[in-house]
């Protein structure tokens, strides 16, 4: 599940709350912790959820409002907190101080759906403790920012760290660098292998894809691309020096439609790729992240095929045939594709083949 990110505007006056508001409408907040007052300014919005901190059992009269989630503040006002709660997912508060506070946490995990841990100390071992014991609950852990510069060692806190973090009302103007280690976490790393060429020849007409992204990739990124499930080449962005023209260096010219576009755990048909979905932009060190499909814009074109082996793996790519396509050399060096030739060493993955509908699958499959 998606990390998420909350803005805590709880703690702000009823003056301060409507500019803290509007910030949070331009960032990747996900949800918004405010308290039962300060419900009068919110307008809702689709991809955000509103949660109520309450403090007192008797503060919460929610009548139609749009809550999606209690927050008890304390973890003594939890128990009666319950039966007012509406049937709305419920949540708590706790601050950590020391170790009898981390075990009271520990043992809410499980009955609660939301725990929201305030830590005293800048040390992530009771957050690793409280995640542990999480494990097999349906209680996700999020941890409250003490500052931004938090934010990267915190997500990274054991494999899958917490499940998300919390900003404070007074630390808005970080919600862009939080957010951005929280994309980063979504990052994974694969082995790349060299692809020797076998097979650089013309065939003839076909259509292929090009996908426009929501983001600017490096210049040693571009995206993994095959025509069968045992893997593929990495194709470059078109970050590189066009002569003739501007670059698009949010565009990978990604090949003939039928081709698979490789992700970190699954692949997807090029066709099958819609505006507002997720893909992978990969760089040659392996790296794969996340990135966001604008669209896909299919024309007919001249196509090249590209086969390659990787020790008895064999690969191939069908790409637009023209030298302003550029391909990953092993080396780390963009290669103009018209430069290919047998012998010619790529960069690229390979994997056991056998997919269906992009996921692996266990089951003998060949293609040719």
């Amino acid at each position: 599940m998606e990390a998420e990110l909350w803005a805590d505007v709880s703690g702000l006056s009823a003056g301060a709350t409507p500019a803290a508001l509007a910030r949070v409408r331009t960032s990747a907040v996900t949800t918004v912790l405010a308290r039962l007052d300060q419900l009068a300014d919110w307008k809702p919005v689709e991809r955000t959820t509103l949660a109520c901190l309450v403090l007192r059992p008797d503060e919460l009269d929610l009548g139609d409002s749009p809550v999606d989630l209690v927050v008890a503040g304390t973890p003594e006002i939890l128990q009666a907190l319950r039966p007012t709660a509406d049937g709305r997912r419920l949540g708590v508060r706790c601050e950590i101080a020391d170790g009898a506070g981390m075990d009271a946490a520990a043992a809410l995990c499980g009955s609660v759906d939301v725990l929201v841990a305030a830590f005293a100390d800048d040390t992530n071992i009771p957050l690793e403790l409280l995640l542990a014991r999480a494990q097999g609950t349906h209680t996700r852990v999020l941890k409250e920012l003490v500052s931004s510069a938090e934010a990267a060692t915190v997500v990274g806190v054991l494999e899958s760290g917490p499940a998300g973090i919390v900003i404070r009302g007074d630390q808005l103007g970080d919600l862009d660098r939080v957010g951005e280690a929280l994309r980063a976490r979504r990052e994974t790393r694969r082995d790349m292998v060299a692809l020797e060429v076998t097979r650089a020849e013309s065939v003839g007409m076909g259509h292929r894809g090009c996908i426009d992204t929501a983001t600017l990739f490096g210049e040693d990124e571009g995206m993994v691309v095959g025509s069968t499930s045992s893997g593929g080449v990495l194709v470059c962005a078109e970050v590189h020096h066009l002569p003739y023209m501007n670059l698009r260096p949010f565009r990978v010219n990604a090949g003939a439609v039928h081709s698979y576009v490789f992700g970190a755990d699954e692949t997807a048909y090029i066709t099958d790729l819609r505006a507002g979905e997720p893909t992978y932009a990969v760089s040659a060190g392996g790296r794969f992240r996340e990135v966001l499909v604008g669209r896909v814009k299919v024309e007919l074109r001249p196509l090249r095929l590209i086969e390659a082996r990787h020790g008895d793996t064999v690969v191939n790519v069908l790409l637009q045939d023209d030298w302003h396509v550029r391909v990953m050399g092993a080396e780390g060096r963009p290669l103009n594709l018209t430069e290919v030739r047998p012998g010619t060493q790529l960069l690229g993955t390979v994997c056991r083949p056998g997919r269906h509908v992009g996921i692996k699958v266990e089951e003998q499959i060949d293609e040719f």
